[in-house]
């Protein structure tokens, strides 16, 4: 495991403003590369903000404290669970593992979670991590082994980080403006922002959009009433800033008028994607299914060719 003094040279090369938050960054890290060492990730997918982090924006993007996934294999919750609970049994690299036998871990319908007290040399306290895994619904597109952008740190390692199953970039930024459609986040606001000014497939996104608000059966996609949610929010600037850079100073107004012009291909809806979002109450099974069929094969044809 990494000494302090590494992590904290490393925090001060990359301009982090929290060595704390750099801490748990490297962890994360660990962590990563224990489950695809232990084989947890042949039933995984990785998602969310701290994909977005390692695997996109790299030292730019946002630092993120927890790690999310998606099943996508069909092993029971309750046996994976006891998965994450072998891989925390030994010592790892230098970390140790506390996992609190009352609240430490959950098993629930749709989800899954392990919250591990992560412990090294220089930090006996440790710092607690959050993991979680849902089963809700399975990657509506190929899982792909994506590698971590390089970190400051990474050449303190006595190991290369190892690709990781991910959710496509596509899938990722369709779950992010679901998020957005669902709840009011600073953080989800800046990734929004981030990924706009990337390249992906608009149209990919937009259908994947569409059928994961639909499968919520609540309202579905909008872009107006998107732009409505993120302009009517009073966020919390100073929660963003601490997990960036200390050259990055956000603006909320910049924040929302970059994803506004960078979402409104979200306005350019088909005729099947508007009727699934006009079906709030999932009566259009069929049309949903023929769609995700669609978009998974359109998703192989893409990647063959790239």
């Amino acid at each position: 495991m990494l000494r302090l003094n590494e992590i904290r040279k490393a925090a001060e090369r990359s301009g982090a403003r929290d060595i704390s938050k750099v801490e748990i960054d490297v962890i994360l890290t660990f962590l990563l590369q224990l489950f695809v060492e232990n084989g947890l990730t042949e039933h995984l997918a990785f998602k969310g903000g701290t994909l977005l982090r390692k695997m996109v924006f790299g030292p730019r993007g946002r630092l993120s404290t927890d790690l999310d996934f998606t099943r996508r294999t069909n092993l029971d919750l309750e046996n994976l669970m006891l998965e994450f609970l072998g891989a925390f049994e030994n010592e790892y690299r230098g970390l140790s593992f506390d996992v609190h036998k009352d609240n430490g871990w959950y098993v629930a319908e749709d989800s899954c979670g392990i919250n591990p007290v992560c412990r090294h040399k220089d930090n006996q306290h440790g710092v607690k991590v959050k993991i979680q895994v849902s089963i809700r619904e399975t990657p509506l597109i190929q899982v792909v082994a994506v590698n971590q952008i390089a970190q400051e740190y990474f050449k303190y390692f006595d190991f290369a980080p190892s690709a990781v199953p991910s959710l496509a970039l596509e899938e990722v930024i369709a779950e992010k403006i679901r998020a957005a459609h669902q709840r009011s986040k600073i953080r989800d606001l800046h990734d929004l922002a981030q990924i706009a000014e990337r390249d992906f497939d608009r149209k990919l996104v937009r259908s994947i959009a569409t059928l994961k608000l639909w499968a919520s059966k609540g309202p579905g996609l909008d872009y107006s009433r998107l732009c409505q949610r993120i302009e009517s929010d009073d966020y919390d600037l100073a929660d963003l800033t601490l997990l960036l850079r200390k050259d990055q100073r956000p603006s909320v107004a910049n924040l929302i008028e970059r994803v506004k012009t960078g979402f409104r291909f979200l306005t350019e809806l088909t005729p099947q994607e508007r009727a699934l979002t006009l079906d709030s109450n999932g009566a259009l099974r069929q049309e949903a299914s023929a769609l995700a069929a669609f978009l998974a094969e359109r998703a192989l044809q893409l990647d063959s060719a790239s």
